[in-house]
């Protein structure tokens, strides 16, 4: 995972200024399953993690963020240390690889927002992912994957002759409090052999009077489709639970903007969960 987003840990998070639905829609998942233990894989710079440790700090629970990047985890231990004494004792932040990663005592609740599981290109390290995840829960714990749906209008340049390339701008973000701009534009191919879409990311930051800073983040995400995703949860191990379509629980249509998937461990809860419908 060497796009250069990830290594600017304060660019990433005023991309994603304002995005509040998927923290919230996790954080109400985990209050209506009542867990005890929380992981997140990928949890980058705390955007969700944060939330739901003070969350934790409410309900009870505790959480682990789990994260490859090294610039991405020094952000989110720099939020860890500014976050009140009640949300820290809750949180738990390791360096660590999802495929292969173990855990001592297991979760009842494990996490991935934000499409990270797409940077997971391949067959065997997908496999090798869902499965470590299933290691990882307790029997009756769930599996929660959320990516956005495949977005076929943005892909049919792609097949025409030769293939061509849309340029569209898709974050226009300001900061708040420092007013400092955030303009991304972007460039999409796809490539159907391989379920995989290659696509070039120019950022253009804005800081006061001072010229814009601009970079260039080559990125390249598997694109998954809801007979896949519930293929690979049958496939190691788990029941398919819920799949929905929003993070407003609804469930999932030929209009949906997300697939948000939640797998069952089989076996006897030793903890007290409730139905994962999100809009109960």
């Amino acid at each position: 995972m060497s796009e250069p987003i990830y290594k600017r840990p304060e660019d990433y998070d005023l991309e994603h200024e304002g995005n509040t639905e998927d923290i919230d829609f996790f954080v109400r998942l985990a209050g209506r399953l009542r867990p005890k233990r929380v992981l997140e894989l990928a949890c980058g710079s705390g955007r969700v993690t944060l939330p739901l440790a003070e969350e934790g700090a409410r309900k009870g629970y505790d959480v682990v963020g789990l994260e490859l990047a090294p610039e991405m985890l020094e952000e989110a231990r720099r939020r860890y240390g500014e976050a009140p004494a009640e949300t820290r004792q809750r949180l738990t932040l390791v360096e660590g690889d999802m495929r292969t990663w173990r855990s001592e005592d297991p979760f009842d609740l494990i996490l991935t927002p934000c499409s990270s599981m797409c940077h997971l290109l391949n067959l065997d390290d997908q496999i090798a992912a869902w499965r470590q995840a299933f290691d990882n829960l307790q029997p009756g714990g769930r599996f929660v994957v959320d990516v956005s749906m495949p977005n076929l209008a943005a892909y049919a340049d792609s097949f025409t002759t030769p293939p061509r390339a849309l340029l569209e701008m898709d974050r226009d973000k300001t900061d708040p409090e420092t007013r400092e701009r955030m303009i991304r534009v972007k460039t999409t191919r796809y490539l159907a052999h391989e379920q995989r879409a290659k696509i070039l990311y120019v950022y253009d930051r804005f800081a006061g009077e001072s010229n814009p800073e601009r970079f260039v983040s080559d990125f390249e995400s598997h694109v998954y489709f809801p007979r896949e995703m519930q293929l690979l949860y049958l496939h190691t191990g788990f029941e398919i639970e819920s799949l929905y379509g929003d993070y407003r629980g609804h469930p999932l249509g030929p209009a949906s903007r997300q697939l948000i998937a939640i797998g069952r461990k089989p076996g006897v809860r030793t903890w007290e969960g409730r139905n994962a419908v999100a809009g109960e």
